[in-house]
């Protein structure tokens, strides 16, 4: 039930956030070992220059589970402090760290139809902070005045600063193609947790929509 509510909660910055720039992307991944969404949002505000919102947030379950036991929510804050640069600030939520302060720099690059994002970051200010690392590389080459081709690599590393530990790790993996405000596809997911990194992979087809252009 939390995680729903940080999920949700993650939607609200978006009605007072300017509607002239990166759309809201909601995902969906049916695969072989359960179900898996992701909603990004990142945005500037209105009427204040160089403020925006950042938001990734996944949850994901399998199967056999009733209630999901695997999430990662991160709000956060954004301003530019060069052009492509901005500082982060926020809040980052996992049901083994709980809610936890964090902090970083946002770099976003776009070519024509490639999107080049990393964010690297710290979780949490104390002993058993984390050292985080987020990429994001889009490619969507237009086939004709309707659609379009979509690929997709999405990556995530974290460790312990104390020891230098693996915390969580991720590999997403998307190919499909786009029609208007729909994206869809296969997709793969490779999950890995703690120092001893338990591994969880997800293939399956995956849906994705646009909201709030």
């Amino acid at each position: 039930m939390k995680q729903l509510l940080l999920f949700t909660l993650g939607l609200l910055p978006v009605l007072y956030l300017s509607q002239n720039n990166p759309p809201v992307i909601f995902e969906a991944l049916t695969g072989n070992r359960g179900f898996a969404s992701q909603m990004t949002i990142n945005k500037g505000f209105q009427d204040i220059k160089g403020l925006g919102f950042f938001s990734v947030a996944n949850i994901s379950s399998k199967w056999s589970e009733e209630v999901s036991k695997d999430a990662m929510i991160q709000a956060n804050l954004t301003f530019e402090l060069v052009k492509k640069i901005r500082l982060v600030g926020g809040m980052h939520y996992t049901p083994a760290t709980g809610l936890r302060p964090t902090g970083g720099l946002l770099y976003s690059l776009t070519v024509k139809n490639f999107l080049f994002t990393i964010n690297p970051r710290f979780i949490g200010f104390s002993k058993s902070s984390i050292a985080e690392g987020f990429l994001l590389i889009e490619y969507k080459p237009v086939i004709n005045d309707r659609w379009q081709g979509y690929s997709r690599i999405q990556a995530l590393y974290s460790e312990t600063i104390k020891d230098g530990e693996h915390a969580r790790s991720y590999l997403m993996v998307r190919v499909g193609v786009s029609y208007k405000v729909i994206t869809f596809g296969l997709g793969g997911n490779w999950d890995r947790y703690g120092p001893y990194k338990e591994s969880k992979e997800n293939y399956g087809i995956f849906a994705a929509f646009r909201l709030f252009h």
